[in-house]
């Protein structure tokens, strides 16, 4: 990698391509549809599932779950059923900076989430969300005076966003102007060939308020659009950094309407396969009755014998993963809203994807033994302590696995991209070859879907 070789990929969370097009031809976005024209715009499809903290580690590793290891913002500890929180020492697989450190470069890891705490890298990282402590999430320390200077704030305060939504977006703009400033002083002052910044506030805005987003006559239609303005106005302060070297626009996950919240661990239970009081203060009081049991968004395990403690003797596991398959793909939305098993309305769930042919690698050990994809409109939640199916809940959008962005300068392919793909694609920008384990590919100038071509991906059960 020569001296002047620089890369920048700006990070979009929870940005739907076809959303980032529409807000560029209609000129809410002038700078974004002044780059378009200089690569291809392609959908992205996120792991599974498709929530960020899975995407994001797949954008750092370039690989899925089974070689980096996070499932999910909750995972289970070895051996038992007690959950936590992954964080960046959880991640299993090399991230791409360490390529790049390894060539004599340094990096900015701005925001991305799942980085913390921030580790001690060459250059700067600064931890996106989850990240409860400011001072274990920037590093080096000298640079944590300058930041709180700026009154960067590591994530957005939601509040009531449902009954204040002025006040959420007021919210939102003092961390995305904080941001603003922040990225553009470290960009100025800082050594790096490699730049990664993510701005969060979309993904903030995407899931409270998708329905004003989506309605042109809401009353907060209008300032929704001021905001997207100022996004634009930060990608423009960002480009010029790139110079002539690689720029690259990614999001985790596209998005979508969100109608209903169904409480996957309330249909186990009903279902008879959960043996867990709704009041159970953890999973840990799971008895030898449970069959199996759910935790964000969607992934289902079996309470097999010799993987839980209380695991039990499940006979035809094929069978039983078949059985809970139809019955999942039965649920149906009535009108009003209610979730039942057959009858009329429309499908909950979309797809139900095997874990053992879904995941591969390493550790693919602890991946989940049925993830439950949802249909649109849908939001599947992990929470065991309610019996109700449906719950009221203030989001109005999430995410969905398809439909999220690539964008790179120069590229001429065609098709879709996969999230394992983006890291070996920036390395290549950079001169620098995939790291050993990486599962994706260089995508720029290829003209075939990669999501589609090159791996089969669970299938409908």
């Amino acid at each position: 990698m020569s001296a002047t070789d620089r890369a920048v990929v700006i990070g979009l969370d929870g940005m739907p391509y076809w959303l980032l097009r529409d807000l560029a031809d209609r000129g809410v976005m002038p700078t974004v549809a002044q780059l378009l024209p200089q690569g291809s715009l392609r959908s992205l499809m996120a792991p599974v599932p498709e929530i960020s903290s899975t995407s994001w580690a797949s954008f750092l590793t370039g690989t899925d779950p089974g070689r980096h290891g996070i499932y999910g913002f909750i995972d289970l500890l070895p051996g038992g059923y007690r959950t936590y929180f992954p964080q960046l020492p959880d991640l299993r697989a090399t991230p791409f900076w360490e390529a790049v450190q390894n060539s004599g470069a340094a990096s900015l890891i701005l925001n991305v989430p799942g980085t913390y705490p921030a580790a001690d890298i060459d250059g700067v990282l600064v931890s996106g969300f989850v990240a409860p402590q400011f001072d274990r999430a920037v590093s080096p320390a000298r640079l944590r005076e300058p930041l709180r200077n700026f009154g960067y704030s590591l994530d957005v305060e939601v509040g009531d966003a449902a009954t204040n939504p002025d006040g959420f977006l007021d919210r939102v703009d003092a961390a995305l102007e904080a941001r603003r400033q922040a990225f553009q002083y470290l960009l100025a002052e800082e050594r790096w060939q490699l730049a990664v910044c993510v701005l969060t506030e979309t993904d903030r805005v995407h899931h409270f308020l998708w329905r004003d987003v989506m309605d042109p006559t809401s009353r907060l239609h209008p300032r929704i659009m001021d905001f997207y303005r100022r996004v634009d106005e930060a990608i423009a302060q960002i480009v010029p950094y790139a110079g002539d070297g690689g720029l690259a626009i990614v999001s985790d996950h596209g998005f979508g309407p969100a109608h209903t919240q169904l409480y996957l661990n309330a249909w186990l239970r009903r279902a008879g396969y959960l043996a867990l009081p709704a009041d159970a203060d953890s999973l840990d009081q799971i008895d030898q009755d449970t069959t199996a049991f759910a935790l964000d968004p969607g992934r289902i395990y079996l309470n097999r014998r010799g993987r839980f403690p209380r695991g039990r003797d499940l006979g035809s596991v094929d069978a039983l993963l078949d059985e809970m398959s139809e019955r999942l793909l039965r649920l149906r939305r009535a009108a009003d809203g209610s979730v039942t098993e057959g009858g009329e309305g429309e499908q909950v769930v979309a797809q139900v994807l095997r874990g053992a042919e879904l995941y591969h690698g390493p550790w693919s050990v602890d991946a989940p033994d049925l993830v439950a994809m949802p249909a649109l409109g849908t939001q599947i939640r992990g929470a065991w302590t309610t019996d109700e199916l449906v719950l009221p809940a203030p989001f109005t959008g999430t995410h969905t696995r398809d439909g999220a962005t690539f964008w790179c300068r120069g590229d001429t392919g065609s098709g879709g991209v996969h999230m394992r793909d983006v890291a070996p694609t920036v390395l290549a920008m950079l001169g620098l070859d995939p790291i050993p384990g990486m599962e994706g590919i260089d995508v720029r100038d290829q003209q075939t879907s990669t999501t589609e071509s090159r791996t089969a991906e669970g299938s409908n059960r």
